[in-house]
C-alpha cells in the first residue's frame, strides 16, 4: 500500500542521509510503500529542542510535536559491493516525521492510515 504524506511548510524529516542535528522540510509530497516498512514508532517531544534546517536556519521543535520514526526493510535500498560486484550491501533506511502542534490534522490522518496497515499493535 502507498501511501503519500502532503508537502507542507511546517512539517519537518530527516532520514539517514541528514546530517546530524539537521531537519528537511517537507518541501515536496513524500511517498511510502508500506509494504517495505518493517519497524513504526511514534511519540511526543516532552520538551522544545533546536534544530537547524538543511540550509542552516534555525528550527525550533515545540514540546508536544508528534513524531512518527519509520525503519525500512533491507531491500528498501542495496548497492553494489565495491570490492566484490558479485555481492550487494543492504542497507537499512529510516525516515522520522515531525509534526508540530499546528500540523496535528496530517498527523491523525497518517496515524489512521497507519493503524490500519499494523499487524502487532501493542
Amino acid at each position: 500500500m502507498l501511501i503519500k504524506i502532503r508537502k507542507s511548510s511546517v512539517i519537518f524529516f530527516k532520514t539517514n542521509d541528514t546530517p546530524k542535528d539537521r531537519l528537511i522540510n517537507l518541501s515536496s509530497h513524500l511517498y511510502l510503500n508500506l509494504r517495505q516498512v518493517t519497524q513504526l514508532s511514534h511519540y511526543t517531544l516532552k520538551s522544545d529542542s533546536e534544530k537547524l534546517s538543511i540550509d542552516g536556519k534555525s528550527v525550533r521543535l515545540f514540546a508536544e510535536t508528534k513524531v512518527i520514526h519509520f525503519t525500512m526493510s533491507p531491500t528498501f535500498a542495496s548497492y553494489p559491493d565495491s570490492k566484490n560486484n558479485e555481492r550487494r550491501l543492504y542497507e537499512r533506511r529510516f525516515y522520522t516525521l515531525y509534526f508540530p502542534p499546528e500540523s496535528i490534522q496530517e498527523y491523525l490522518a497518517l496515524r489512521q492510515v497507519l493503524n490500519g496497515n499494523i499487524l502487532n499493535n501493542d
